[in-house]
């Protein structure tokens, strides 16, 4: 999948993990976080690709990504589990640095970065490609299996751009629309 399909789908998942798991409660602080988290999480494991868009996105990031690039292959240890389990630590470690005064809800924050570092790889899927979810073990995994992968997504083709991607959409407004007044007591009190 593109940059942009996976943000979509992140924030959706996460911004849906956290309604589900938050009462609601006035808390602006940590409902901006989880946007924030939820966009950047679901870019995350293309950090292993210099023209990815979390190297666009982030200062100095296409200087870095080039720099990166020749180290690592795409499509490896970041979309594995291992590698979910490894940014995870490595954003546990980051989000409690946050000062206590900034009223931020780290658990939630923290599961809200899983879920959408999880639609990444759940995303690249159903892509031709697939994931090699059990790194070190080189072999890809994707959703239909063998032998019906033949109907999976080819990344940034028609369908992608044409069903997925609005579809993806249209789910974000859906959660919104449904969870209105929840996200109004968060935001507004």
């Amino acid at each position: 999948m593109t940059g942009k399909t996976h943000q979509i789908v992140g924030i959706s998942l996460g911004l849906g993990s956290f309604l589900t798991e938050t009462s609601a409660i006035y808390n602006p602080a940590t409902f901006a976080a989880v946007l924030a988290v939820s966009s950047i999480g679901a870019l995350v494991p293309d950090i292993d690709s210099h023209s990815a868009q979390i190297w666009q996105t982030l200062p100095f990031g296409r200087f870095v990504g080039q720099v990166v690039d020749p180290l690592i292959a795409h499509r490896n240890f970041s979309h594995s589990i291992l590698g979910t389990a490894f940014f995870g630590y490595l954003f546990y470690k980051l989000i409690s640095l946050a000062p206590a005064y900034w009223g931020l809800d780290h658990q939630l924050i923290l599961i809200t970065f899983i879920a959408s570092y999880a639609s990444h790889l759940l995303a690249d899927m159903v892509t031709v490609e697939g994931v090699p979810l059990f790194f070190p073990y080189q072999r890809m995994f994707g959703i239909p299996p063998h032998p019906f992968e033949g109907v999976r997504i080819v990344t940034g083709k028609w369908f992608e751009n044409l069903i997925v991607f609005p579809l993806a959409n249209l789910v974000l407004i859906l959660i919104i629309a449904n969870q209105w007044p929840k996200i109004h007591e968060i935001l507004f009190k």
